[in-house]
């Protein structure tokens, strides 16, 4: 992807404030659904305590595991299967696991005669892999798989290589909050395969190798995979025009298989548009989202140019299923799945309860979850599944055989078809990278609201790297880079420590504010509110910047540095941006225009203080205090707004507006927030 579209695209993407629906993790349905190994298990009797703990009756869950569960007088439960013992007692965080102490975040509690525990104590304490989706209720509980495949051998003869990735994993998980699983392999050997952080904050879940996350754009390749398997049948030809398989589909007769596989369609993305983040998640046709586009004129003429587009995807998954004559999911399950015991792989469906283990969540070093079930409903062919690194790992294996394709058909999808930019082509499903003095790389990134994934092939040195992160925007890129550099003893740098300095004198901070050009149209603000810093770009939320020194800066929401840059003469010219490994100059153009703030009487205030309920969840809270108006988003820090007139008022850390609406007796009973070119509506709530 060309750099500065893929730093613009995902730069800050933090899904905060104003500008991507997010249905907050709140549906929460009656009764909480188990899915042990994968059959469906009703659970009445789990429940919910004060800290919204998941606490889940021990007796049954044992039982059904093969435990021997017995109560002993001191208010102690003993389990035993074949050689392991697990002890716990009421009240207690303790655990004794083989003898071995384990502490729980949360004690065991007696209810009504029965053994209750968290979630935690069965990933933890019973060592089961776990995931646990809030907002339908549903806990994932799975047995430790075995991984009999021969390229699961640890590679023995590496050690040291193994204890440098490890040391550098763990200084970017304490350092860097890294959250996810990784698999770094290399001549068909193991040489590290370790889960992260936690998939489940709230419930002290930890991420685990056979944890499985949304894996966003690499779905890509599977569905690519699925086509170039009916080509080499004859059940379809590249060359085919989609008119011969949508046949009332405008301009069908211009775009051949060819392009969408190698985004060379001239197709608008749908993921582009506001509507997308509208639509119905209940609709669950993939037609819903072509519609979207179906009539809007082509970017380019096909075949002329590349343009990423997720709408390509959609529409090579609606051909597989008309060709197969049989769901993209079975087509995928029964012809890559299956067939390369990929069992914790599929497509993302909550009516089938084929859902992935880790909670997604938005941010850096402070983290929010998120709601991804849009873009998992939606994505189609283009995004949807969720897998593991082992899983991903056997479909990298299987690429080196012909056990899903020929030799002849495989080189056909690793083949450079388009310029992306001057190092970087596409093939179908993957991209293809050429440096100079550099060994060729196949790869590909994945990126949902709350999810982030990438695979990358290194043939020459037989090298595979595969990171998947329950962190939206998380910096994958780099982290690969570095795990490459480690193994094939190149230079590179340890994960910086992130730690806030004091400021002594606060009034350089003016000399940062003002205006800078990130891109064209798209501009970095730098204010001051009292003794902080923000940045806010353009359509995004505004974030805090902490000090690392007294011209460099970081940030809890995203992982982004930012120096500002000092002429001869003293004065701040520029600022520089570094972040998914690359460094940005922004020219500072001037001042940022301040909205006039006019004198209102406090008193008035008042009315305006209340909870607006923005979307299902998402609340803003408007409170005053000392004579001054302030709003907060559920999830975000409280931000001060200004008075441009009577019920009108703006915010100087963003660029945002609220107009309070009041009905025929002058009571408020809305809000209206604008932000982004977007007008979003809210309720006052009855409190």
């Amino acid at each position: 992807m060309n750099n500065l579209k893929r730093l613009t695209s995902l730069l800050l993407a933090l899904v905060l404030i104003f500008g991507l629906s997010i249905n907050a993790l709140a549906n929460a349905h009656s009764g909480i659904t188990l899915l042990l190994n994968g059959r469906k298990i009703s659970l009445d009797e789990a429940f919910l305590n004060e800290e919204n703990q998941v606490m889940v009756p021990l007796r049954m869950i044992g039982e059904e595991l093969g435990y021997e569960v017995i109560w002993n007088e001191d208010w102690s439960v003993t389990l035993s299967r074949e050689n392991n013992a697990i002890h716990l007692k009421i009240g207690e965080s303790k655990v004794l696991i083989n003898g071995e102490e384990l502490k729980l975040e949360f004690p065991p509690l007696l209810k009504e005669a029965k053994t209750y525990v968290p979630v935690e104590f069965f990933n933890r304490s019973m060592g089961l892999v776990a995931g646990w989706n809030g907002k339908h209720q549903i806990l994932k509980l799975s047995q430790w798989k075995d991984n009999e495949e021969y390229f699961f051998t640890m590679d023995e003869e590496n050690k040291d290589k193994q204890d440098e990735l490890v040391k550098y994993m763990e200084s970017l998980q304490k350092y860097h909050n890294f959250n996810g699983s990784l698999l770094v392999a290399k001549n068909g050997k193991i040489l590290l395969n370790e889960g992260y952080g936690f998939a489940d904050k709230e419930q002290k879940i930890k991420n685990t190798s056979q944890t499985t996350f949304a894996i966003g754009s690499i779905t890509k390749q599977f569905t690519a995979m699925a086509v170039m398997q009916l080509a080499e049948k004859g059940l379809l030809n590249v060359e085919d025009k989609l008119s011969k398989y949508l046949p009332d589909f405008p301009n069908g007769d211009l775009i051949t298989i060819h392009n969408l596989l190698t985004h060379t369609s001239g197709l608008v993305s749908y993921t582009n548009l506001n509507e997308f983040l509208k639509m119905d998640i209940s609709n669950r046709s993939p037609e819903a989202v072509i519609d979207l586009i179906k009539d809007l004129p082509l970017n380019f003429e096909p075949g002329k140019m590349f343009e990423y587009s997720n709408t390509n995807y959609v529409l090579l998954g609606m051909i597989v299923e008309k060709v197969s004559n049989i769901p993209l999911e079975k087509y995928l399950d029964g012809n890559i799945f299956k067939p390369l015991n990929m069992e914790s792989t599929g497509m993302y469906s909550i009516d089938k309860y084929h859902i992935q283990d880790a909670t997604p969540y938005v941010g850096f070093l402070e983290l929010h979850p998120v709601d991804d079930e849009l873009v998992l409903t939606q994505a189609f062919g283009a995004g949807n599944m969720y897998s593991t690194v082992e899983d991903l790992y056997r479909w990298d294996r299987a690429l080196k055989t012909e056990k899903l394709i020929s030799k002849e058909t495989l080189n056909k999808i690793f083949e450079k078809y388009i310029s992306i930019d001057e190092t970087n082509y596409y093939g179908y499903g993957w991209m293809i990278t050429e440096e100079v003095n550099s060994e060729s790389k196949a790869h590909h990134g994945g990126n949902t609201f709350g999810f982030t994934a990438n695979i990358a092939r290194y043939p020459e040195s037989d090298l595979t790297i595969i990171a998947l992160s329950n962190m939206g925007s998380y910096d994958l890129i780099s982290l690969t880079e570095d795990l490459r550099a480690i193994v094939l003893d190149k230079e590179y740098k340890m994960p910086e420590i992130l730690e806030k300095i004091e400021i002594d004198d606060l009034s350089l901070y003016d000399d940062y504010t003002g205006r800078y050009e990130l891109a064209n149209g798209i501009y970095i603000n730098i204010s001051r509110v009292d003794d902080k810093l923000f940045a806010q770009v353009t359509g995004q939320d505004a974030f805090q910047l902490l000090p690392l020194s007294e011209s460099r800066f970081f940030a809890q929401e995203v992982d982004i540095r930012i120096e500002f840059i000092k002429d001869e003469e003293g004065n701040v010219r520029k600022l520089t941006l570094k972040q998914l490994g690359m460094t940005h100059e922004c020219k500072k153009i001037g001042d940022i225009e301040e909205q006039k703030e006019v004198e209102l009487d406090p008193e008035i205030y008042n009315d305006y203080v209340g909870k607006y309920e923005l979307a299902p969840g998402i609340i803003i809270t408007i409170t005053t205090e000392e004579s001054r108006l302030y709003a907060q988003l559920t999830g975000q820090n409280k931000f001060e707004i200004f008075p441009s007139s009577q019920d009108e008022f703006f915010y100087k850390v963003v660029e945002a507006q609220i107009h309070f609406q009041r009905d025929e007796k002058g009571t408020v009973t809305h809000l209206i927030l604008y932000q982004g070119g977007q007008e979003i509506p809210s309720v006052k709530l009855n409190e």
